[in-house]
């Protein structure tokens, strides 16, 4: 009897598969919670916090992209007003002249000069705004051999959408933030950091932002669909988004989490 069960959702469902592919990319979804020790990865997949764990094929395109925010703000380089900036600097007196007068002096030989005596135009530099909260995109085409893999399909996107949504509280008109994932690469031997590392470049805790399901996707203006009503066909693409920004840990060189950081200030 086909009976799939949502912490073992997993598509192709055969050992075969497995045998020839080697890696599989997983997704696992756990409870929203304000507590740093569970918005981590580690209490996602290993926790025994997630209530569903989809195991698919690695997709034919990953395009992971880092891009972090920037504006650009007047700030010329001159020591801080702290006891070391003064040291660094000769002494109080020098500090005032580098902090005050310099720049002011650069100013307005900025807005005097001519264009053949100009000596800076532009004193900004690029001020970080925002760490980095990148998105990952992924789509399947599923075709099944038989029910038990139809049955599989439509389990699996049904846990996708379902654990989209935000949760009904106890309370009336209250409502629990959607579920936080983890998402990781997969060998013979379970999730492997290094292997999600390489392939999608440590993919801190996200949040499920969309969810797309085309039970008609072979280009046909006829619907198709077996004798017990299951399609013959389904596409389906999720796209995730980093649940908080981060920053690369100097002792383990992984992306962390503001989460998962503090939390190894707190085990």
């Amino acid at each position: 009897m086909c009976d799939p069960e949502r912490l073992n959702l997993k598509y192709p469902i055969t050992d075969e598969y497995d045998k020839e592919q080697g890696y599989v990319i997983g997704f696992s979804a756990a409870p929203y919670s304000v507590r740093a020790n569970e918005r981590t990865r580690a209490s996602i997949l290993s926790g025994g916090r997630a209530f569903v764990n989809i195991i698919m094929p690695i997709p034919g395109e990953l395009v992971v992209q880092t891009a972090h925010a920037y504006s650009e703000e007047a700030n010329p380089v001159g020591p801080m007003l702290t006891a070391a900036g003064a040291l660094n600097s000769g002494g109080d007196i020098n500090l005032l002249r580098r902090v005050f007068v310099d720049p002011m002096l650069t100013y307005f030989s900025n807005i005097s000069s001519t264009t053949s005596q100009q000596m800076y135009s532009n004193i900004t530099e690029l001020s970080l705004k925002s760490e980095a909260r990148r998105e990952y995109e992924f789509g399947w085409l599923l075709i099944p051999k038989n029910q038990c893999d139809a049955i599989y399909i439509q389990e699996i996107a049904n846990a996708f959408r379902e654990a989209s949504y935000p949760v009904y509280a106890d309370l009336p008109e209250r409502i629990y933030p959607p579920p936080i994932w983890a998402m990781y690469i997969s060998g013979t031997d379970g999730p492997d950091d290094s292997l999600t590392r390489n392939w999608l470049g440590d993919p801190m805790p996200l949040v499920l932002t969309s969810v797309s399901v085309n039970k008609v996707p072979l280009d046909s203006k006829r619907v198709t669909y077996f004798t017990d009503g299951q399609p013959v066909a389904t596409a389906i693409s999720v796209m995730f988004k980093e649940f908080e920004t981060g920053a690369i840990n100097p002792d383990t060189r992984f992306v962390q989490s503001k989460s998962e950081y503090l939390r190894t200030f707190n085990p």
